[in-house]
């Protein structure tokens, strides 16, 4: 994906690795879909890793995004929620929410899953709400790019009228 902006351009090949992960996943899980929806727990960690890991890839363009545009990035104990919240809000003349209110709910759930999997290990993962996670990451990552291809191009718009 093609930015305007010098803020993005270092984006694209976290994009570029988050997109062919979850392209690699999406494979996968078509390969095993049967074995996912048995409970079977080579697949059901397979899957919940790869969503983890898109996950991440996510959280990560964000949190630059909030170092780069915002000037500040959140940390301690809540990080993980805070990113998304102060990325869900604008901030007057300097960017408009990046995250739609639809897109900050689907990565709060996603991020809940990940937490899930980082810290529970293989042992609580639940096939039904294995399948509902990657659907909601094959919905929630096209939004994702969607949201940072259009701020690029508001902001780089904003930029060339001044």
């Amino acid at each position: 994906m093609p930015f305007r902006l010098p803020e993005f351009s270092k984006l694209a090949p976290r994009l570029d690795r988050s997109a062919r992960e979850l392209g690699q996943l999406l494979d996968f899980y078509g390969r095993h879909e049967a074995e996912l929806a048995a409970g079977d727990w080579g697949a059901l960690s397979a899957v919940s890793l790869g969503i983890h890991n898109v996950y991440n890839g996510i959280e990560d363009i964000l949190m630059s995004l909030a170092r780069d545009l915002d000037g500040s990035a959140p940390s301690g104990p809540t990080v993980h929620q805070d990113i998304l919240d102060q990325m869900a809000a604008g901030i007057a003349s300097r960017r408009p929410p990046v995250l739609s209110a639809q897109l900050h709910r689907d990565l709060t759930e996603l991020k809940g899953f990940r937490h899930l999997v980082r810290h529970k290990y293989g042992f609580d993962l639940k096939p039904d709400k294995v399948i509902e996670n990657i659907r909601l990451l094959q919905d929630a990552y096209p939004a994702f790019e969607d949201c940072l291809e259009n701020l690029d191009a508001l902001l780089a718009e904003d930029a060339g009228r001044t």
